[in-house]
């Protein structure tokens, strides 16, 4: 199975792929962040009178575990050099 990579993070898809392959934690935080993007998926598309309180919830959820898979890549690339 191919590890999946939001399009708006393809520019890093291999430091991604490299620290997934490498790291249980990252990996772990990967899966909950994808998870979290699926929910804000499908919560962007629903119309029920909860989904505008759902969507913020999620999108915060995604924003905050983007901000710390980048962060870790960056830390690990820092740990390279």
């Amino acid at each position: 199975m191919a590890l999946t990579i939001p399009d708006h993070l393809s520019a890093i898809r291999s430091y991604i792929e490299k620290r997934y392959k490498a790291d249980e934690t990252f990996r772990d935080i990967y899966s909950d962040y994808l998870t979290y993007l699926d929910a804000l998926r499908f919560w962007s598309r629903n119309s029920t009178d909860v989904a505008p309180v759902r969507r913020r919830e999620y999108a915060q959820l995604v924003s905050e575990l983007e901000k710390e898979l980048i962060q870790t890549l960056k830390k690990g690339s820092d740990e390279a050099s």
